[in-house]
């Protein structure tokens, strides 16, 4: 009756499941260790709580089990499918995003360190980027369309060329001069943007030639 209850049926449908006259073909499930784990924490949750499941919560369980079956190949994903858990993916993400860089603006205006407000800024101006970044994919994968046009290759070779040409002072000796650890921090963190920069433009090379 408590099991009926909280799963919202009869108490007759409850004994039809665990004799298994219901339901009867969804063995699979439990031989899948990741789903039979995630099923027996959700159970033991509902159980703890002993409230009536909500039907978002349900879908919520559906939707996981959905894609660890995908992952596994038991279920075959359709192209419609896969666009769909890469929008809701990236949707997620950016919601992150967009919160993360209020959180970190806001430690920046709190802190009393030139310095550190400068890294907490520098992590807020990525994260408000990323989430330009990904509302951009969004847009693609939303329209459906793969198609995108690079400048010529040689153009992208003077253009990679320039930028090596621009970390022409290394920075690497400055760690070396100066003790400070968050100049440190600060340093490491241009020469990843600089590494970044480089692999976007060799990237971009090896499409253009392959195209």
């Amino acid at each position: 009756s408590d099991v009926a209850r909280v799963l919202g049926v009869t108490s007759q449908a409850v004994s039809q499941y665990v004799r298994g006259r219901r339901a009867s073909s969804t063995d699979y499930l439990e031989k899948d260790e990741k789903v039979s784990a995630l099923l027996k924490d959700f159970a033991k949750k509902v159980a703890v709580r002993g409230q009536p499941i909500r039907q978002t919560e349900l879908l919520d369980l559906a939707y996981e089990i959905s894609t660890l079956l995908r992952a596994t190949g038991v279920v075959r994903t359709t192209d419609e499918e896969k666009r769909e858990l890469a929008l809701r993916i990236l949707r997620g993400r950016l919601q992150a995003e967009h919160e993360a860089a209020e959180l970190f603006m806001s430690e920046a205006i709190k802190s009393s360190d030139d310095l550190v407000r400068l890294l907490f800024r520098q992590i807020a101006s990525d994260s408000i980027r990323h989430a330009d970044i990904i509302m951009a994919v969004i847009s693609v994968v939303e329209r459906g369309t793969s198609h995108y046009v690079l400048p010529d290759s040689g153009r992208l070779k003077q253009l990679l060329t320039l930028e090596e040409q621009s970390h022409g002072q290394d920075l690497k000796k400055i760690k070396e001069l100066i003790d400070n650890q968050v100049v440190k921090i600060l340093i490491d963190s241009v020469d990843a943007d600089e590494a970044k920069h480089d692999m976007i433009l060799q990237t971009l090379i090896g499409l253009g030639e392959r195209s």
